[in-house]
């Protein structure tokens, strides 16, 4: 087990009923016994999916959280693009109100396509706030090369991609404002992502969806130095929200 942890990775507070057979929520306290079982020294925390209008709700309560605990937790916030100035609305709130760090957007759960004309204003606003995105990557309206097209718009604005996968390292080369998040990876396209840049690689857990041992092992498990796996696993992130 590494010393100390930075998770790029991280839900918190109540979820919306998204998943039948699973109910992700995690509240502060049990997070912090997981931290401290796991050496995790910081991590970006943001609200469980809500689609809808609950997220003004669970961006207040991650503030709340990232006051109580302003040297562990990096508090992201997270909208709903389709909704338009309200979303944008938003967006001002969680930086000059909340004084949030960064922004989760997953676009199939939220149901958008990122390169869609409808969100450039959207883009535009995040990008002049500066306010970094993590993205959920996958398949269809989640694909690493639809997000692409934001990076290349917005070249200033940080873009981590989450659960690392073969787009995600083939965006990464492309763009050097494209940073990669490991959970859910396999070390093959750990060893990739290291081969192209190893200060844009971070460690991520995605808990409570995924837990911290099987993360961990993916990177204890590539074939790569220890100083990049000391980079993934702490310095990286600590250094990109010093």
């Amino acid at each position: 087990m590494p010393e100390k942890i930075c998770d790029a990775h991280v839900h918190l507070g109540e979820s919306g009923p998204w998943q039948p057979h699973h109910k992700p929520e995690i509240f502060i306290d049990e997070l912090m016994r997981l931290f401290n079982k796991f050496h995790v020294e910081k991590a970006i925390v943001f609200p469980n999916p809500n689609p809808g209008d609950k997220y003004p709700a669970t961006n207040d309560y991650i503030a709340k959280c990232v006051n109580n605990y302003p040297k562990r937790l990096i508090g992201f916030g997270r909208t709903d693009p389709r909704r338009g100035k309200e979303a944008i609305d938003e967006l001002v709130r969680i930086k000059e109100k909340l004084h949030l760090s960064g922004l989760k957007l997953h676009p199939m759960v939220e149901c958008f396509r990122p390169d869609h004309p409808f969100f450039a204003k959207f883009f535009q606003k995040t990008a002049e706030l500066n306010l970094p995105i993590l993205f959920h990557t996958g398949d269809g309206f989640s694909s690493p090369r639809l997000i692409a097209k934001i990076a290349k718009k917005h070249p200033g604005l940080t873009i981590i991609l989450g659960h690392l996968n073969e787009g995600c390292v083939n965006i990464m080369r492309e763009r050097e404002n494209v940073y990669v998040e490991t959970s859910g990876t396999i070390p093959e396209f750990v060893e990739m992502s290291v081969d192209i840049d190893e200060n844009r690689v971070l460690f991520g857990s995605d808990v409570p969806y995924y837990r911290y041992p099987v993360q961990m092992a993916v990177v204890e498990a590539a074939e790569i130095s220890p100083k990049a796996k000391r980079k993934i696993f702490h310095d990286n992130l600590c250094k990109l929200f010093k």
